[in-house]
Formats: C-alpha cells, sequence, structure tokens
C-alpha cells in the first residue's frame, strides 16, 4: 500500500460505490415524483396555464385597442389581430380538459363573450376611425407649411444682414425700418406656428378651432401686407410673393379639412373603447378568473399529495449525504496525509530553488513515486550549486567585457567627433580661402578708385582755385572736363568690377553656407568660384583652364560642388606643386561634359602625382603627406563624401602626367522622402 497508484485505486473504488448508492435513490426519488406529478401536470397545470395565457392576450387585445385610438398606431390593428389569434388557441387547448373541473357551460359562456368583444371592437373602434385620414392632415400640414417657414426665414437672415450693416454706417434711420421689418417677419412666424397648433387641436375634436384659425390667418395677412407696405427693398417684395402664393395653398387646403374631416371619430371611438373596457372586457376577465380559480383547487390538492413524496425523499437524501461526508471526510484526510502533504513539500521545495536557496534539507525519504521525486530534487539541488558557480565566474568575465567595450565606445565617439570637427574645420577653411581671393581681388579695382577719387579732388581743387580768383581760361575748363571724363570711367569701370567682385562671392558664400538645391549653369559657377581662388596662382607659373563646349544647367547643390572644385585646387596647389621651380610652367585644367543624364567634371594638373599608396588611401580620414606640416588629411575626404553622398555621384583618381580626378555627378539631384 506504499504505492500512491495502489492508494489513488482505492480510494476510486470508494467513490464509486457511492455514486452508485447517489444514483439509485435519485432513480427512486424520480420515480416517486413522476408517479405524484402526472396527475397534476394531465389535469389542473394546463387549465391554470392557459387562463392565464388567456388574460395577458385579452390584455394585449385591449391595449392594442388603446394604442389604435389614442396613439393613433395603425399598426395596432395588426398587433389586435395577433394576439385575438393567440387566445382562440389557448381557448381550444382550454376547451380539451373542460372534462376534469371546467364545465361546458363557463367555455361556452367565455366564447360568447369572445364573440361579442371581438364585433365591438370592429365595427365600433376599427370600423369607425381610421389613423391615416389624420396622418395624410399632418402630412399636409407639414407639406405646406414648411416652404412658408423656410422663405421667411431666408428673409429674416437678409434683414438681419441689412440691420448690422445700416448699424456699421450709423444710419440708423434706416436701422428702425429694418427692425420693424424684423418684427413683422417674426410675427408671420408665429402665426404659422399658432396655424399649426388651430389645425392639431381641431383633429383633437376642439369646436372653437375653425374660428381660431381664420383669425390667425387674418392677423398673417394683415402683417404681410404691413410688410409689403413699408418697406422700400425690392428683394423684401420679391420674397413676398412666393410668401403669398404659398400662404393662400395652405390656407384653401386647410378650409377644405374643415369642411369635410370628421373629427368627432376618434372621440366616437375612443369612447367604444371606454365602454368595452368597463363592460365585456371586464366580464371577460371575470369569466376566466372563475376558471381559474377552479384549476387553483385541483392544483393545490394535486401539490399536496407532490408534497409528501418530497418529504419522504428529502428524509432519504440526509441520511445519503451524512453517510457521504463522513466518507469524503475519511477518503479527503486520507489524501490529505498520503498525497497533498508531500506535494506541497515537493512544491516549498521547488520554489525555494528558484529564489536561490542550495541548502535544503532531505529528510524522510519515502519509498514511493514521490520519494524518488524528492530524491531527484536532491540530486538537482546539488546540479544548480554547481551551475551557480559557473554564472558566477561567467559574470565576472561578462563585467569585464563590458568594461572594454565602454571604454572602446568612448575612444570610437571621440574620434567620430574630432572627424566631425575636422571636417567642418576644413569647410571653414575653405570659405576663409575663398574670402582671401576676394580681398585680394578686390584690392585692384578699388585701389585705382581710390587714385582716381584723389586725382579728381585735387583737380577739382585746382580748378575752383582758379574759378575764384578769375584767373580761368576755355583752356583750362577744356583740360578740366577732358581728364574729369577720363577720371570718371576709370573710377567707374574699377568700381563695377569691385561690385561683379563682390556679388558673385556673395553667391558662392551663400552656396558654400546654405546646401540649398537650385537651379544653375555649372561653368559660370566653377568660373565664379575661380575667381576667389585665382590670387594663389596669380604670382606662380600656374596657369588654369576650364573647357566646356556648351551651356551645362543643373538642379542640384552649387555649394558642395564648389567645396570640392575649392579642395581639388587646394590639393594641386599645396601638393602638387609644392617645391615647383619658378622656371617650369604647371597647368590646372577642369574640362567639363554632358554624358547622357550625367555631368562629368575631369580635373588634371600637371604636378608630381600620386604615389600608388596615396592612390589607394588618398579618400580615406586623416590620411596626409605632409603630417605635422599643417595638414588635417580631411579635405580629400571631404570631396570623396561630397560627391558619392550628397551629389550622389562617383570619383576615380590616377595618374597622367599628374594627379587626374574623374568625377560623374547627375544633371538633377533626386531628393528621398526626408529631404522633401
Amino acid at each position: 500500500m506504499n504505492s500512491i497508484a495502489s492508494r489513488l485505486y482505492l480510494s476510486l473504488i470508494t467513490l464509486a460505490l457511492l455514486l452508485l448508492t447517489v444514483s439509485s435513490l435519485t432513480v427512486w426519488v424520480a420515480l416517486s415524483t413522476r408517479s405524484s406529478t402526472d396527475a397534476l401536470l394531465d389535469k389542473a397545470l394546463p387549465n391554470t396555464v392557459n387562463t392565464a395565457h388567456m388574460e395577458y392576450e385579452l390584455s394585449e387585445m385591449m391595449s392594442s385597442l388603446v394604442r389604435y385610438v389614442e396613439d393613433q398606431e395603425k399598426e395596432a390593428n395588426t398587433t389586435f389581430l395577433e394576439h385575438l389569434g393567440k387566445f382562440v388557441e389557448y381557448k381550444k387547448e382550454l376547451s380539451l380538459y373542460k372534462n376534469v373541473e371546467t364545465t361546458s357551460y363557463d367555455i361556452n359562456k367565455l366564447r360568447t363573450l369572445h364573440e361579442e368583444f371581438l364585433l365591438l371592437a370592429q365595427q365600433r373602434v376599427f370600423g369607425e376611425f381610421d389613423p391615416s385620414s389624420v396622418q395624410r392632415v399632418r402630412t399636409f400640414f407639414t407639406s405646406s407649411t414648411l416652404p412658408l417657414e423656410v422663405l421667411l426665414n431666408e428673409l429674416h437672415s437678409f434683414i438681419d444682414t441689412q440691420s448690422e450693416l445700416y448699424t456699421f454706417h450709423n444710419d440708423f434711420s434706416s436701422f428702425h425700418r429694418y427692425t420693424l421689418h424684423q418684427y413683422d417677419i417674426e410675427i408671420l412666424l408665429e402665426k404659422i406656428q399658432d396655424m399649426k397648433t388651430d389645425l392639431d387641436i381641431f383633429l383633437l375634436g376642439y369646436p372653437l378651432a375653425e374660428k381660431r384659425f381664420i383669425a390667425d390667418a387674418e392677423e398673417f395677412e394683415h402683417s404681410l401686407k404691413s410688410l409689403s407696405n413699408s418697406t422700400d427693398s425690392s428683394k423684401i417684395r420679391d420674397q413676398i410673393g412666393p410668401i403669398e402664393w404659398h400662404f393662400t395653398r395652405f390656407f384653401g387646403g386647410a378650409s377644405r379639412i374643415f369642411k369635410y374631416h370628421d373629427n368627432t371619430a376618434r372621440q366616437r371611438a375612443l369612447k367604444s373603447v371606454n365602454e368595452l373596457e368597463r363592460g365585456v372586457f371586464l366580464d371577460m376577465k371575470a369569466q376566466l378568473k372563475k376558471i381559474a380559480d377552479q384549476s387553483d383547487i385541483l392544483l393545490i390538492e394535486e401539490s399536496q399529495g407532490l408534497r409528501g413524496v418530497a418529504n419522504k425523499s428529502m428524509y432519504a437524501l440526509i441520511l445519503v449525504v451524512v453517510f457521504a461526508s463522513v466518507l469524503l471526510a475519511m477518503i479527503v484526510v486520507f489524501f490529505q496525509r498520503s498525497l497533498f502533504r508531500p506535494l506541497e513539500k515537493i512544491n516549498t521545495t521547488i520554489q525555494a530553488l528558484r529564489k536561490g536557496y542550495r541548502n535544503i534539507p532531505f529528510v524522510h525519504i519515502e519509498d514511493n513515486e514521490l520519494g524518488r521525486i524528492t530524491q531527484s530534487l536532491k540530486n538537482f539541488q546539488i546540479g544548480l550549486s554547481q551551475l551557480d558557480q559557473l554564472q558566477i565566474e561567467n559574470a565576472n568575465q561578462k563585467e569585464a567585457l563590458k568594461q572594454d567595450k565602454e571604454s572602446l565606445t568612448e575612444m570610437l565617439e571621440n574620434l567620430k567627433s574630432a572627424q566631425d570637427k575636422l571636417i567642418e574645420t576644413e569647410k571653414l577653411s575653405s570659405l576663409g580661402s575663398l574670402v582671401a581671393g576676394v580681398s585680394h581681388e578686390i584690392n585692384t579695382p578699388l585701389g585705382i578708385s581710390v587714385t582716381m577719387a584723389t586725382t579728381l579732388e585735387d583737380e577739382y581743387s585746382s580748378f575752383m582755385k582758379k574759378l575764384k580768383t578769375g584767373e580761368i581760361t576755355r583752356e583750362d575748363f577744356d583740360n578740366f572736363e577732358s581728364h574729369s571724363t577720363e577720371t570718371l570711367n576709370v573710377l567707374n569701370v574699377s568700381l563695377e568690377r569691385a561690385s561683379g567682385l563682390i556679388n558673385s562671392f556673395k553667391q558662392v558664400a551663400n552656396d558654400q553656407t546654405s546646401e540649398q538645391l537650385r537651379d544653375f549653369e555649372l561653368g559660370t559657377l566653377l568660373q565664379e568660384i575661380y575667381c576667389t581662388l585665382h590670387h594663389q596662382i596669380k604670382n606662380r607659373p600656374v596657369k588654369f583652364s576650364l573647357y566646356n563646349d556648351e551651356e551645362l544647367m543643373m538642379n542640384s547643390y552649387p555649394g558642395p560642388i564648389g567645396q570640392v572644385f575649392t579642395n581639388l585646387f587646394n590639393n594641386s596647389i599645396i601638393h602638387g606643386f609644392n617645391n615647383f621651380k619658378n622656371d617650369v610652367q604647371g597647368e590646372i585644367s577642369l574640362t567639363l561634359t554632358r554624358e547622357g543624364d550625367q555631368i562629368r567634371l575631369l580635373y588634371r594638373d600637371s604636378g608630381k602625382g600620386l604615389s600608388e599608396e596615396g592612390i589607394k588611401r588618398i579618400f580615406e580620414p586623416f590620411y596626409t603627406t605632409r603630417l605635422g606640416e599643417g595638414g588635417s588629411g580631411m579635405g580629400m575626404h571631404v570631396v570623396y563624401s561630397i560627391v558619392v553622398n550628397m551629389l550622389q555621384g562617383d570619383i576615380q583618381v590616377y595618374n597622367d602626367n599628374g594627379a587626374v580626378f574623374d568625377i560623374s555627378i547627375p544633371a538633377s539631384i533626386q531628393q528621398t522622402e526626408d529631404e522633401l
């Protein structure tokens, strides 16, 4: 009996015996109850149920009559017939059990009352009053008065607008006149509502409704005539015509309703409903109550017999329940000691192991299934202790790796920050070179302008001195005119040159700082940028040539393109022509061609070229051949980044009697959704 399976088997046999006992008792109770309820179901209960249903259907028929007359529901007639059909069905079922307690006289009397109720309802209610005629009258009300109300409301809105306009212009005379018009419109709207009310109370049978309607109609006509005579607005007079037409139509229809519509039919039908409710309806309810009382007597008698059977069944069930309770209590105690407590202890041990406890004692291990589970838990605890030690060692290694990773991440971020700063520095350096070039180029025309202005000032002073002393001659005047004209021409040319340089500088500087997409001509852009770089080769044996056979219109970023050209130009000056002798002629050329939807920029210099390593690494960040001499190594990296990323193009580099940069970019940039 140490096996848990054996204990469960014994418990199941005991429960099966208990279930068999309860089932046998239940069958006995069911047979006894059925024997006692057959008489109840075959005799008393059908009459009680049928009379209750008939009372309900009779009340619903009466309610349908009331709704038909008072609420004017046409559908109530259909509802009445539905409840009538159900009433007849229940009456037929009642006739089947009349030989039990209910006599034929009671059934026949109920039938007579039912036929009388139906006849009176059809002749004096449904035949006397038709709600659809009232509905047609109400429909006429709505269709006739709605256009009048719409026209009057539109006229009222127009008058309100005019009143506000005259108030704004301080025209108080016109404002007062339109205020009176507003009052007339409000009276007209009020009289329409009064006439609708008069027709409503006429339908309810009010005898003076017609006189009230005529009086309200006369007041409506009087107010409308007053409005027509007092206004000088053509808009208001044009609106009065349709209002008079709709009112005449409404008044004529209402007069026909007063003449031909019988508004007393509803009152007669309502009176008939009240007579039915106080007469035949009460007689039928009394007859149904009499039949129900007869059935209730039989129902009570049969119920008493059923109560006796129920008492016997109750005593037997009490004995079975007591016996079953004792037996179940014994089974529960047995399972509590043999199964539940050991399982609870196992669960507690598992939870403790999950929380990290590793010194749980295992005592009194039984020789059964639960004992073997307990032994497995003991072995599992030993394995977990070893695993915990491994996890501690693994955590220490992860922490060390985490610290190394954080250190490397910080170093990488520092490098990226330094790279970004160098790129910005490179761009600012290019802009500084631009400023220096413009400053150098603008010095010459401005110097000439200052010299010409000084010369003109001196000649003017000499001329004025002679003029004041009276020593001036015709020759002096002609000389002054000739020299002044020549000086002013030179001054004008120099200032226009300086102005052109400044405008070019403004456009180039704006492009390089804003980096905005726009339309431009590539050759013009590069020529303007070269003007800012010309001072770097002005005193050197280096010349620049720009070749473009056609006008190359682009929709791109002129600033970044200028940055690329500036960096390439500076790279040639600093690296390509470094240590060049003055007697050696250097050349920088830029050839522009269109190849389909691509623009090709072939930049070459006749400098010393690039090494093999330089060709491979020239676009790498921080790569420079002048380390420690001021070079950042970011200039060509910026060129590559702009061409490939921003301009969506491609750049190649090779040697051909100097360095050659072959750049291909689209003539029109395709913007991404984020850029848009």
